[in-house]
Parts: structure tokens; sequence; C-alpha cells
């Protein structure tokens, strides 16, 4: 009721007399525009598309402003100045993502607004031909810490518009927040199933227009946000962490000493999907590498042996998976939870094996940021800064090239701060990173090239602990490759072929083809050696072959919750892969790349376990690729 009302005094407002324009300016091509006002001194913006003398209303009056805990931001402000509109452009090179080079150009403007108490605050908007960010900057001389309380920012959509969004996660005593809930077809302005509200990104379609939301450049003085449960009227306003996340530990509001430059939010516009999942919009906004020298840094592939296993880890068993990594010309082995402590020898076993193979070994630890033990217990040893500076000199010594690190259970400003510290450390010791039970990417694989892979996804390891998920998978890869995988690498742990607890009811081709859906420059495969031994041998030759950084990224085909067609490019080597949504039969026409030769299609058989196996010479520029029900198929 609250929201109806703030909604009813947006409308009114919108309507009075004092309604004054701030600010409006085009983005290069002239094809958005953003028009910022005030109306009874509240801040508002707008997006709008223009075409020739059509304009179409993307973002409705949308609120701005925070409240601080010795300021209000959101009333009673005041114009001091505006901006000069300058034009800005870059380039830079990502060691891992979904295109290679990459290059931007915007328009930047802004207001600098001053409180009933003469405190300024200053908001920047910059505008992109795909998009419109905005950032609040606080001005001002170091000094103590200021904390904002709450923010009044929105995003009001067009209401009962197609919507694709996930909801928050409850904080839990393992783990959660993990940005790990199903993907819910809704229509916009939908209060959200849980309390606890929805996540980004917001997914959104309109007539012509594809609307995309999410957020940014998120530094360690500030917290990670999500959405408010109540959106009535399509307003989506931000909301702070829970304050029982992480048992309670850590402050829910965010602090820090001025001068204080806050994470970008962005809204993506595109009359085509395409440009959605194409989109590095996450990446332009995000701080730039840090790293100077990122020669070190090797994306590739894993084997994982915690998938399949029935037990804690053994000597014997991660021995036999980095067998598996070598054979299939992997570059690592990832070494998951237990391997502190074997019954048949010690990690140094494996280490000394491992080298003789040479094939790397990846770490998992705990974030700690499940409290369930003593800050004595070895779980603890990455977030003491000193704790986790030796760790890592000593495991970068024995040879170790990388870390996944779990359970950080909370959005709150501590757990970005922890994020950060473990990248830089990391860095300084060469170690690659995934984080797993993490937040959602918000551009840091820029800013730390080391940061290969998050999570954030309900990936192949719900089979082992969700009854739920084999009747959901195949339709929430499909929602997954148009949300959840825009914005960052994915750490799905794909290609499961056999069964886990909770069976399968995706077929061989349809597991296969995860390994092109979800981009990562760390691709943990999570099946056994037997497993993938039993393949046909392309497909054994695809596994060994499939890259992990690429070149150009084309989204060929896609319908929320039912179809997925993706081409990826490394090099002179193109690799398409397709999954279906639903428990029906599928036919796609797929139009290769005037480059793709000799192509093999590695498509679904009658049985969910029969991949069937085509070859196509050079004259065939056309495939037309017949998916069984939560079927897929593979060409390269």
């Amino acid at each position: 009721m609250k929201k109806l009302i703030f909604i009813l005094l947006i409308s009114f407002l919108w309507s009075c007399k004092d309604k004054s324009e701030l600010l409006t300016f085009e983005s290069p091509s002239g094809n958005l525009k953003v028009l910022v006002t005030t109306n009874e001194n509240k801040v508002f913006y707008q997006l709008i598309s223009q075409n020739g003398n059509e304009e179409t209303v993307i973002i409705q009056p949308s609120p701005l402003g925070l409240i601080r805990s010795d300021g209000n931001f959101t009333d009673n402000l005041t114009l001091k100045e505006v901006f000069n509109v300058q034009d800005l452009s870059d380039s830079y090179t990502m060691v891992a993502g979904k295109q290679k080079e990459l290059s931007w150009t915007a328009r930047e403007s802004g207001v600098a607004l001053k409180n009933n108490s003469g405190q300024e605050l200053h908001i920047i908007f910059r505008l992109f031909d795909e998009g419109l960010a905005f950032r609040y900057i606080f001005p001002g001389q170091p000094g103590q810490p200021v904390t904002v309380e709450s923010e009044a920012t929105g995003f009001s959509v067009p209401e009962e518009i197609d919507g694709w969004i996930s909801t928050y996660q409850e904080a839990t005593p393992w783990g959660n927040p993990g940005y790990e809930d199903d993907i819910l077809p809704v229509k916009s302005g939908t209060p959200s199933p849980k309390k606890v509200g929805w996540i980004f990104p917001l997914l959104f379609h309109t007539g012509n227009h594809w609307i995309f939301i999410s957020e940014t450049g998120l530094m360690p003085d500030y917290c990670a946000t999500h959405l408010n449960q109540d959106c009535s009227g399509g307003l989506y306003t931000i909301a702070l962490p829970e304050a029982n996340e992480r048992l309670g530990d850590g402050e829910v509001f965010p602090s820090s000493s001025l001068p204080w430059e806050m994470p970008w939010r962005f809204i993506q516009v595109s009359q085509s999907l395409h440009a959605v999942v194409e989109s590095s919009l996450v990446h332009h906004l995000a701080e730039p590498s840090k790293i100077e020298d990122t020669s070190w840094i090797k994306p590739g592939r894993a084997s994982w042996e915690w998938w399949s296993s029935r037990g804690g880890r053994t000597v014997k068993n991660l021995k036999h998976f980095v067998d598996l990594a070598a054979e299939m010309n992997w570059e690592y082995s990832l070494v998951d939870a237990g391997w502190e402590n074997m019954p048949d020898g010690k990690i140094e076993d494996v280490v000394d094996y491992a080298r003789e193979k040479n094939v790397g070994l990846l770490f998992w630890y705990n974030s700690a940021g499940r409290r369930d033990s003593s800050e004595l217990n070895e779980d603890f040893v990455m977030f003491g800064d000193e704790s986790r500076a030796r760790e890592m000199e000593r495991i970068a010594a024995m040879g170790v090239k990388g870390i996944k690190v779990d359970f950080f259970a909370t959005d709150k400003q501590m757990a970005i701060e922890l994020y950060h510290n473990i990248l830089k450390d990391a860095a300084k010791n060469h170690l690659v990173v995934n984080f797993h039970g993490c937040t959602l990417p918000r551009g840091w694989s820029r800013t730390y090239p080391n940061l290969l892979a998050m999570e954030a996804v309900r990936g192949a390891e719900c089979y082992r602990f969700a009854a739920d998920y084999p009747d959901i998978a195949a339709h929430y890869n499909t929602l997954a490759a148009v949300t959840r995988a825009v914005v960052g690498p994915t750490d799905f742990t794909p290609a499961t072929f056999s069964n886990q607890r909770f069976p399968h009811k995706t077929t061989y081709a349809h597991e296969l083809a995860l390994t092109l859906v979800y981009e990562t420059g760390l691709l943990h495969l999570a099946d056994t050696p037997e497993s993938y031994y039993s393949l046909p041998e392309e497909a054994i030759n695809f596994l060994k072959e499939v890259p992990v950084t690429w070149d150009e990224t084309k989204m060929l085909e896609a319908i929320p919750g039912e179809l997925f067609v993706i081409a990826r490019r490394n090099g002179n080597n193109w690799y398409i892969a397709g999954i279906n949504g639903k428990d029906e039969t599928r036919k796609v026409q797929v139009k290769l790349p005037a480059d793709m030769h000799n192509t093999i299609l590695m498509g679904d058989g009658k049985e969910l376990n029969e991949m069937i196996i085509q070859k196509f010479d050079n004259s065939i520029n056309t495939v037309t690729v017949s998916m069984e029900p939560h079927g897929g198929f593979v060409l390269y």
C-alpha cells in the first residue's frame, strides 16, 4: 500500500507546476536521451528511446537520492551546478570474457545538489548508445566516515510487461544469499514471493525494447544491493543487505570517508535480445585493471572430483582426476573441501604428482562467511589479512595455481572488502581465483583479471542436493543464459553425463552444450574420467580442445525459458551450441559463419544418453538441427 501511494504521489507530482528540468542530453548517436528533473525538491530521472521523431519512454520518472546518518539527500534538494556534457571513450583488453578486445564511447554529465543542511551530493550520468549508467558521489575532504542508511534509488519500468527475475535468498547459517534461486517469469510490478525481495539483473521486454538492469563497479567502500519486495506500478527500488546475513556479523549500512564514489547502476536498452547477451556494459563501467602484468594469468579447463565423490577427499582419487586433466589436455584440476586432512596421505603428494603431469592445482577454501566453527579453525584462513597472506604465499611456493573461495554468506560491505582483498593478495602471489557461494559479478573481472569465475547460479551441483532441479534444469539454463550469464563469468560446472542423487532429464547433447552456453575463464568439468571416456570420439575431442577465452560472441537465437543458441569464436575457430528448455521437440536452423569449415554436429539421439554425430563439408552453410525435449547440440 505504501508503495502504491508513492507511485500515485510521483504521478501527482509530475503534473505539478513546479516541475523543473535540471539536465537533458543524448547518447553519441542520439538514439537515447536522459532527462533529469525535480518535483517538490525531489530528483527523478527518465530514459527515453528516440527513433526519428518517435519517442518511447523506457524508464518512467524514477526517484534518486540517499539518506546518510548525518543528512537526508532525498528531500529538499536544490541545484548547485550542472556539469558540462563531455564525450568519453575507452578501449581495453580482457584476459577472459565473451569478447577479448573491447571499446566504447559515451557522453557524460551530471548535477551537483545541496540538501537543506548545505551538504552536497553529485549524481553522474553516463549515456551510451546501448544504455544509461548513473552513480552517486559525495564530495568533501577526508575525515570521519559517513554512513548510508537507505537509498531512494528506483527503476520505474512500464507496468505489466514481461519480466524474468530471481528472488534474493534468505540468510542461512550455511551460506545464503548465494544468488541461486530460480529465475521467475513475471509481469513487472509483481511483488517478490519472498520478503527479502528481488536480485539483479532485471530483464524486461516491452514493445520493441528489451530492458536489462544491473549494478557494477562495486568497490570495497559499499555493499552489494538488491531490490525491495514491493515493486508496485513497476517501480523497483534499491534494498541494502539483510541484518541477519552471516549470522548477523558485519554492518548493514555501508560507510566511507569522503570523497565517496558509489557503484554504477546501469540500464541497457536494445531492440533485440542479441545485443543484451553480447553486451559488455558491465565491464565498460568497471575500474580498469589493477594488475599491470597479466601474462601469468592462464584461463583454462579443470577436472573436478567433488561432484561425483561419495565421500571426502583422498590422495588416490585426486590423482585419478589429475590423470583425467592430463589425458584431456586440461590445464587444471580442482581440489575441493577436505584436502587438509586425508586418510591416505598429504596434499603435498597430490601437488608433486600434478607437477609431474604438468597439471596445475586449484585449492578450495571457506571464506569464513559461514560461521560454524571456531576462529582457530582452518576454515578462517582466508578471512584474516595476516593468515590469508601467509597461506597464499605458502601454496604459491608449493606450485598451486589458484584458489576457489566459497560461502561468503552476505552482501554486506564486509564481504565486498573481503572479495577485493582476496583478489589483491591472490594477484601478488600469481593465483587465479574462482568465487563460489558468492554474489553476482559486478565488473571485477576487468579490475582484477585473475578473477576467472564466479558462481551465483544454480549449477550442476544441484543434482546432488535439490530434488526439484532435474525438472527445471533445462528451462532454467535458457533463462540464466540471458540474465545471470550476461554480467560475467559463470561457474556452472557443466558436462555432467552420469547421474547423481537426482537423475538428469536433459540429454547428453544438452549437457555438452553447456560448456559453451556459460562463458567462464575457468571451465570446471564435473564428471568422472569413466564418464568422459565413454562418450563418442568426437565429443571427447571437443572436450579436449574447447576454449575458455573468446575473441567474439554472437547470440543466434533465444526465447527466455524455451531456447538459447550461441556462437563463440576463438581465433579462427567457431563453436556453436544450442539448448532446448521445453519438454517438446524443437527444430532450429543454424546459419554457419562463412569461415567455419568441416563442421561436426553432436546432437540428440532418441535416448537421453545417446548422441548423434554428423559431419558436414565446406559446401554446407546452413544446418537444420532437431533438438529432443530438454535437448541440445554442439557444432564445431
